[in-house]
């Protein structure tokens, strides 16, 4: 997509359409009426594009269900961390159930109607905002927690908690309103019909604005505070030294290059394309390779969904404890024999005793920190 609308549009309305899904681009420049045929980036579309939505449909389907049932079945008491981490795995869902409808425009058309058009857009919009807003947040309570414990723990309270994951909310939902605004239903001349964000007339301003307001709230801020976010805490690290300290810094490497690399082609894809709306770039065959690096890139953005998981939630030693539990209940005669809820129980206990001896990343660290002396 060339905004932040819908993904894998299907238009040929020309220069007003959304560049990377025409199979035509129309230009003046120097008063001669340029045509740019685009038949190759559709077929590649629409064999890419199905297999890679279905794919990422499934992996982030199961791999956010199973955190959202640790989450919601197996952590006791649920803090900072968790609650951005279950409000994170919520935004993931809402964004992997509009991939089904986005698959089925590609492969056919849309289908589904004006009202749908609109909610599936707007759901895209807020879950890839309130996640990217989530991951932040989460940075931001590793920080809380590891480099200043003691003096802002008391701003890290429960009604604060939630008083910011509604903000979080409202600010994504609040950025989706262009979305909802200029999303409409399009019929082609073939009576093909596609769900996409109108932007002609007084609203072309309108799409380089959402492009550049995603380069800048959805990429170059949160990865800045992330930068800053976790070189404090490896000074910190480095600093005390304590048991597992390369794990932990690997890890916090890990977040930021995780992030990095799943927005940053993206993002430059889409500046490069306000370029060439601002005409500082134009020519047929650039236009046709950032057509098919945004199928690629937007594609490796939808990744996040299902590698999140992992990094926030599995990578812990108490996550692995908690999927533990719900294997217990869930699957109980198929486990090792002696392997029970008491005897896990028992296990949680004992580690939570000894939190900074078997520190398997931030999460262990973050609480050795808050429960220090």
């Amino acid at each position: 997509m060339a905004t932040t609308a819908s993904p894998a549009l299907v238009t040929t309305e020309g220069a007003a359409a959304e560049n990377s899904t025409s199979y035509y681009d129309y230009d003046y420049l120097d008063s001669v009426f340029l045509v740019c045929r685009k038949d190759d980036v559709q077929s590649f579309r629409l064999v890419f594009l199905p297999v890679f939505y279905s794919l990422i449909f499934g992996l982030g389907l199961a791999g956010n269900l199973l955190l959202f049932a640790v989450l919601l079945c197996c952590v006791p008491r649920r803090r900072m961390a968790e609650v951005y981490l279950l409000n994170l795995t919520i935004s993931n869902l809402l964004f992997v159930v509009t991939l089904p409808f986005w698959t089925i425009s590609v492969v056919w058309h849309w289908v589904f109607g004006s009202f749908l058009c609109k909610v599936v857009s707007t759901l895209y919009t807020i879950s890839i905002y309130s996640g990217i807003f989530f991951i932040s947040c989460m940075s931001l309570d590793k920080y809380l927690e590891i480099v200043h414990a003691q003096p802002l723990h008391r701003l890290r309270t429960q009604a604060k908690i939630w008083l910011l994951v509604v903000l979080v909310w409202a600010v994504a939902l609040a950025i989706s309103v262009p979305e909802t605004v200029f999303v409409r239903v399009h019929e082609d001349p073939e009576g093909v019909w596609s769900c996409h964000p109108d932007f002609g007339g007084p609203g072309a301003n309108w799409k380089l604005f959402l492009r550049f307001q995603l380069n800048l709230l959805g990429f170059l801020l949160p990865l800045s505070a992330m930068i800053f976010v976790y070189a404090r805490i490896g000074c910190v690290l480095v600093r005390l030294q304590p048991r597992g300290q390369g794990r932990a810094l690997r890890m916090a490497v890990a977040l930021v290059v995780a992030f990095f690399t799943f927005w940053f082609p993206y993002n430059l894809t889409l500046f490069l394309y306000s370029l060439l709306d601002l005409q500082v770039l134009w020519d047929c065959q650039i236009s046709r390779r950032l057509d098919y690096a945004m199928q690629v890139t937007e594609s490796l953005a939808f990744l996040h969904c299902c590698f999140t998981p992992i990094l926030y939630g599995f990578s812990s030693h108490r996550f692995r404890q908690y999927l533990k539990a719900l294997l217990v209940t869930v699957l109980p005669g198929r486990l090792a024999p002696g392997f029970t809820g008491a005897s896990l129980s028992r296990g949680s206990k004992s580690s939570s005793l000894t939190t900074q001896e078997d520190m398997a990343g931030l999460n262990e660290l973050a609480e050795g920190q808050a429960g220090a002396p």
